[in-house]
């Protein structure tokens, strides 16, 4: 993947040099950027975004050729890799990736970028930063990643972040493990998959109800069935409420 971003960054400084004015060196940052305001092109974090949330991976190069700051964060907060991600450009944040970005970001809403792909569902994107992540030895700290998976039902990105070696039995700040979550939410393939890991189906939460207590509390049947099936029990406190 990275020499294919790489590819598609040297094709791009290919097209700037035939297409730029001859009067401007490539390898002059201040002669690129004379070009840029000759072109009436701002040389902005918010324009360099705007070409990452386009794929417009030419203009890129040609702002890193000005040496920009690949890193630098727009008037909203966002930097590159953020806007990439939260677009669902996979091309692009590779291409950012090749060029020394920093992936373990948060966006404008304080969220890390690992979560916002799990969030939307960008399989290709969360394999590609968590194998960043555990690459740098770093998936212990995924357990937030994880809960949010379950919560919304990415099993997908919830296998991967497993199969990485994220912690899947990690207790969340609103006091639920990830198993309480996926039950909860009646996402029965995230269930399974958190089973087959050997999570823990007795677990209870903060309030003191198991996984079996929420998935009879939301009506989830074929939940219900699996979990008993694998030694869910109810907790006495969850029966005597019900009677």
């Amino acid at each position: 993947m990275k020499k294919l971003a790489l590819c598609i960054g040297v094709c791009a400084l290919a097209l700037l040099a035939t297409s730029c004015s001859d009067k401007m060196d490539p390898n002059d940052p201040s002669s690129v950027r004379k070009y840029l305001i000759k072109q009436k092109i701002a040389f902005t974090p918010n324009q360099f975004n705007s070409y990452a949330a386009n794929g417009d991976t030419a203009n890129m190069s040609l702002f890193l050729l000005a040496k920009f700051d690949i890193n630098e964060a727009d008037d909203k907060g966002n930097c590159a890799v953020a806007i990439a991600v939260n677009k669902g450009k996979f091309d692009v944040l590779q291409y950012l990736a090749a060029h020394d970005a920093r992936l373990n970001v948060t966006n404008s809403n304080g969220e890390s970028v690992l979560d916002d792909a799990v969030a939307q569902g960008y399989t290709d994107i969360v394999k590609f930063l968590v194998q960043k992540i555990q690459e740098e030895g770093a998936v212990n700290d995924l357990g937030a990643s994880v809960a949010l998976a379950a919560k919304v039902g990415n099993t997908d990105g919830l296998r991967i972040l497993g199969d990485a070696g994220a912690p899947l039995e990690v207790r969340g700040a609103d006091g639920y493990f990830p198993i309480h979550l996926a039950a909860k939410g009646g996402h029965y393939d995230a269930v399974e998959y958190l089973i087959s890991k050997g999570v823990d189906v007795n677990v209870k939460c903060s309030q003191g109800y198991s996984v079996l207590d929420w998935a009879k509390n939301e009506g989830y049947t074929r939940i219900i069935s699996l979990l008993q099936k694998h030694g869910a029990k109810y907790t006495s406190a969850y029966l005597k409420m019900k009677h």
